[in-house]
């Protein structure tokens, strides 16, 4: 970005509004708003983290959110039973600055405990248990693979055709230059389509489809997954009151002020600062500016002078993953008058199912779906996509019936200032896109889980904020 003699607010809004106004975002009259050291857009956990470190140096921070609550993807359900996590849900013993933020702000944790409800197979409209899967004629896999379920198969494959074992050489040239799809990965090395379109693309985690799934990233997300279990135990933990009491504490910690329900509609840089012209007119100035919205987000937003060149190619085309959430209340336990275990890996609407859980009790079921199952149920009205979910739950297990409805659903894809559940990378985008864009343009830096370097999910966030407040500390000292 070069460097332009500021304007005038009213001329500064008026060129911001223009392209406010084509997108279908409403301009109205500027007013000054705040006024810090730092403007941070977006109060998720990489723009808490962000101004924490800024604080702790002595720099003022004012934090814009579009939101009416903090957190973002970060979202504890409170007033659900078993106090669901909407996003970001484990805490791993690889969540270094997580874990070092809850002890210094004293938000109580222990280990985790897991359920012990166990799972099975659901596909093909039959219920198979986990132990009779490898010599099920439904078993598509191969050799060593038949041993394996569906959803163990997809990082089992990954983790065999790795190449690399740690968690910074994902986006290094010898190893981007290797990088294709999941599914050209598998095929190129005997596969079949049958066994890797189950295995690999019926519940993804990550993206829409492996077609477009980057094989280089998802080694990096095994590798990160991979190191939760290599420390001592305890490898994770509960939060107290769920991962938002960090989220809660870190606000309540700041000096700043945090503006809730301010969606922005530009960022404009000159002289020695910037302006973040909220969609109200409201405008914040700072001398810097650390940007945290996702990419998907992002690219609706104007800057003056615009980002270029590749960056701005990857906030415009940067993808992220289909998902669909929803709580599922149960009068009764079902399972229990059918044999099988709670746990359910389907090739149906629900896509992976498990006990939501209080205290060792089962109080609900979670549902996860991603990929092509997510981006089905997202084309569908809230209403038909929970009636649909219960419909291919009670299909797989009529014991069900008559005992279970949706309590809540919810989606980050249809989520405006989400945009999808995490961002993904397919195949070439790492090698043109990681190493520039979150390159500070001008006063103007960026963070957020998608611009981390090591790790990922929540710790990935905070990862980001921490480097994006560095940047701006050594720019300001």
């Amino acid at each position: 970005m070069t460097a332009n003699p500021f304007l005038s607010r009213r001329t500064s809004l008026g060129l911001l509004a223009g392209t406010a106004l084509a997108t279908g975002l409403r301009s109205t009259r500027a007013r000054a708003a705040d006024t810090a050291d730092v403007i941070i857009v977006g109060a998720g956990l990489s723009g808490l983290t962000a101004a924490s470190w800024l604080e702790s140096e002595g720099y003022s921070t004012t934090i814009v959110e579009a939101k009416d609550r903090i957190g973002g993807r970060c979202y504890t359900m409170t007033d659900l039973p078993g106090q669901p996590e909407a996003g970001g849900s484990s805490v791993g013993a690889m969540y270094a600055r997580f874990i070092d933020f809850c002890d210094r702000l004293g938000v109580k944790k222990s280990p985790a405990q897991f359920s012990g409800f166990g799972s099975h197979i659901h596909i093909k409209g039959t219920s198979i248990r986990n132990e009779e899967w490898a010599d099920h004629a439904l078993n598509p896999f191969q050799g060593d693979a038949r041993t394996l379920t569906p959803a163990a198969y997809r990082f089992r494959m990954i983790d065999k055709y790795s190449l690399f074992d740690d968690l910074e050489s994902w986006w290094e040239p010898d190893i981007t230059a290797r990088d294709v799809s999941l599914r050209d990965m598998m095929l190129a090395n005997g596969y079949s389509e049958a066994e890797i379109r189950l295995g690999m693309d019926t519940n993804p985690g990550y993206g829409h489809t492996i077609d477009e799934l980057s094989s280089v990233h998802m080694m990096h997300v095994w590798n990160f997954a991979k190191s939760q279990s290599e420390p001592e135990p305890p490898n994770f933990w509960k939060i107290e009151g769920g991962n938002s009491s960090l989220v809660n504490a870190m606000a309540a910690s700041l000096s700043g002020a945090i503006h809730k329900s301010t969606p922005i509609a530009g960022i404009r840089t000159g002289g020695a600062g910037v302006e973040v012209v909220a969609q109200d007119g409201r405008v914040f100035t700072g001398k810097r500016c650390v940007v945290t919205l996702p990419f998907s987000a992002l690219k609706f937003v104007s800057f003056d002078p615009p980002v270029t060149g590749v960056q701005a190619e990857a906030i415009q085309t940067l993808p992220y993953g289909s998902c669909f959430h929803a709580f599922i209340e149960t009068d009764a336990p079902y399972w229990e008058n059918d044999g099988l275990p709670a746990g359910m890996w389907m090739d149906t609407t629900p896509g992976r199912m498990g006990p939501q859980t209080d205290n060792g009790e089962a109080v609900g079921m979670y549902v996860f779906s991603t990929g092509r199952l997510a981006s089905f149920l997202n084309r569908m009205s809230k209403e038909q996509a929970e009636a649909r979910l219960i419909a291919d739950l009670v299909a797989a297990r009529p014991a069900a019936r008559g005992k279970v409805r949706v309590a809540r659903s919810w989606s980050w894809s249809n989520d405006p200032y989400a945009g999808g559940m995490y961002a993904y990378w397919r195949p070439g985008m790492i090698a043109k896109y990681k190493e520039s864009m979150a390159r500070p343009a001008g006063v103007i830096h960026f963070a957020g889980e998608h611009t981390s370097q090591s790790t990922r999910g929540l710790e990935g966030a905070m990862e980001s904020g921490e480097r994006a407040a560095f940047e701006v500390l050594d720019q300001l000292g």
